[in-house]
């Protein structure tokens, strides 16, 4: 994608290399739908002090009746690498496949970790979603029902969204000033999830690859984490050496029972994640009583594309501690909307985005 190949050339060395293969996201394809009359676009509205990593587009659908509009913030992975994420062609793509079905949709950027290091990005993705929840009386946004959605380090980001909905104010976050940074339904896409256990898992099953670790300083997650050695600061390690700070990193780490509705997606082909991220996220919220699901690829990799009725898939979904298993196609996007739509619904008028 070009702003991947732009923001390459101003990296070196490993980096470089690491934000070519990690840049791997997808550009979704629009799916028939009924046409609004008019989409408004309005770009670049700051929703934080850090420009551009805290920017983000608005695209409003003009549609029959004076209701407000339910939201979709979409995030594209980059592997943390871009702090221009709102502007990749997939979050346009999104952007049209979600307008169309009658949805306000936010693309989001957060601060790249060349900019700041964990927790900044966790924090830019809250700060995001309590702006819009500020201003949607001024954008015709119904507060109570957002949905967030990313790929790669954007699922990342919908994940630690999810996870955190119940948590008012994170250590180290500022600017909270009582808005709910809560969504009530999240779609992430091949998360990156339990960073310490991903070259394991990988090595020990065999995975497809292209040739990179996570763990090393060097690595996305390595690099966002930031672990500094006693002795010489300036020198970092693997993550492994900071296991706490790198769990903090984990979304997971933040289930307790009182999560949004998840539904995760992951290829078995992915070269660059492996599948037992997504497996790890869905278990943790499940295991804790709440409500998701997952569906498994086996042909796809690292693209939405691939997972977007595909020809074959298993999904698993629990609710209620209550699991069932269908093996068929890869969901539409109309079946992603209708599991926004569902857990949406049941979230209108609780107030709980409040």
């Amino acid at each position: 994608m070009q702003w991947i190949a732009h923001h390459q050339r101003r990296r070196s060395g490993v980096l470089l290399a690491l934000a070519a293969a990690l840049a791997v996201t997808s550009s979704t394809p629009v799916a028939a739908a009924p046409p609004v009359r008019e989409v408004t676009e309005i770009t670049d509205l700051a929703y934080g002090p850090a420009v551009p990593g805290n920017l983000l587009d608005l695209y409003l659908p003009d549609v029959p009746g004076n209701a407000d509009l339910p939201l979709v913030i979409w995030h594209s992975g980059s592997a943390w690498f871009s702090n221009s994420a709102k502007d990749s062609g997939g979050a346009v793509a999104v952007a049209e496949e979600f307008t169309a079905r009658g949805y306000a949709v936010a693309t989001i950027s957060i601060r790249s970790s060349f900019d700041a290091r964990f927790p900044a990005q966790g924090h830019d993705v809250r700060a995001a979603v309590r702006w819009l929840r500020e201003h949607a009386d001024q954008y015709g946004i119904d507060a109570d029902r957002f949905a967030f959605m990313g790929n790669s380090s954007g699922g990342w980001a919908t994940a630690f969204a999810a996870t955190t909905s119940d948590i008012m104010t994170l250590p180290g976050e500022t600017g909270v000033d009582g808005t709910s940074s809560a969504v009530q339904v999240a779609v992430p896409f091949f998360p990156p999830t339990d960073f310490l256990s991903m070259d394991a898992f990988a090595a020990a099953n065999d995975l497809p690859s292209q040739g990179f670790l996570h763990d090393p300083p060097t690595s996305p997650e390595g690099f966002l984490v930031e672990c500094p050695g006693e002795v010489f600061p300036s020198v970092l390690f693997s993550i492994q050496d900071c296991p706490e700070q790198t769990e903090a990193a984990d979304p997971t780490s933040y289930v307790d029972g009182d999560e949004v509705p998840m539904w995760v997606l992951h290829g078995l082909s992915d070269p660059l994640l492996p599948y037992n991220q997504s497996e790890l996220l869905y278990e943790a919220t499940t295991d804790a009583g709440n409500e998701a699901r997952i569906t498994i690829v086996p042909s796809a990799g690292h693209s939405v594309d691939d997972i977007i009725e595909a020809e074959a898939a298993t999904t698993r979904s629990s609710r209620g501690g209550h699991e069932k298993s269908v093996t068929g196609t890869g969901p539409s996007w109309d079946d992603i909307e209708h599991f926004l739509h569902v857990n949406l619904a049941r979230a209108r008028g609780q107030g709980r985005g409040r």
